[in-house]
């Protein structure tokens, strides 16, 4: 019969360090079955008052080590983080592939996005010239005599996407009375043509924020672009 080396947890309060030792003494195979215990240990080497060659080899490696596993750690959260943003993406595409009407696909831009994105505030600022095909939606219209509409066009011809913070004025052009909002993003929609900003916002100063990524956005920004050109181009 051989014998359970199985490591047993060790209790700090009352412990005997003779225990331990006596029971190393009868499992002596104990740390070669448990290595992860031997990277934990500290283990001196007679070198006087100088630092061993061998003492320094094994800090480097237990460095490296636990570097290489905090490296191993992010990764797995980042492929896990990509494997939801994915499966939001695609519930999104389904979501806009059933909307046969232009205010379908408006509300259902706001609740996916709103509910799978984490974001406080979704809406829309379509350009003026498409006012003739957003009967219902005109809230979501520019006004063309708006002092900022100038700068919002110009955005608009630039097709990327623009952060916030933006002054008071433009801020409530874009989002209404919705004061709590500290962080904004503009993601472009377009086709052949214009059609004008799908607006986000969040109440975290750190969600939007100039040198963030883009490619998220941008993809967000064709996605929903592609089924607006449907009613818009």
């Amino acid at each position: 019969m051989t014998k359970n080396t199985r490591v047993k947890p060790v209790e700090d309060d009352g412990m005997d360090e003779n225990l331990v030792m006596e029971y190393l003494k009868q499992n002596p195979d104990c740390l070669q079955n448990h290595p992860e215990i031997l990277s934990r240990m500290t283990l001196p080497h007679e070198s006087g008052s100088a630092v061993s060659l061998v003492e320094r080899q094994i800090k480097v490696l237990r460095d490296k080590n636990l570097h290489l596993k905090n490296q191993l750690t992010e990764l797995i959260h980042i492929a896990r983080e990509n494997e939801e943003l994915s499966q939001r993406f695609h519930r999104l595409s389904l979501e806009l592939m059933a909307g046969e009407h232009l205010h379908d696909v408006i509300a259902m831009t706001h609740d996916q996005i709103g509910t799978f994105f984490y974001t406080d505030y979704v809406g829309f600022c379509f350009d003026d010239t498409l006012a003739g095909k957003l009967k219902g939606l005109e809230k979501t219209v520019l006004d063309a005599d708006n002092k900022h509409a100038g700068k919002l066009k110009k955005w608009m011809k630039a097709r990327k996407p623009v952060f916030g913070p933006f002054d008071p004025g433009l801020k409530k052009l874009l989002t209404g009375e919705q004061g709590q909002l500290t962080s904004f993003v503009l993601i472009p929609l377009y086709h052949t043509s214009d059609f004008g900003f799908l607006v986000l916002g969040s109440k975290s100063r750190d969600r939007f924020v100039d040198g963030m990524g883009t490619v998220f956005l941008t993809q967000l920004g064709e996605l929903v672009s592609s089924k607006l050109k449907l009613y818009l181009a």
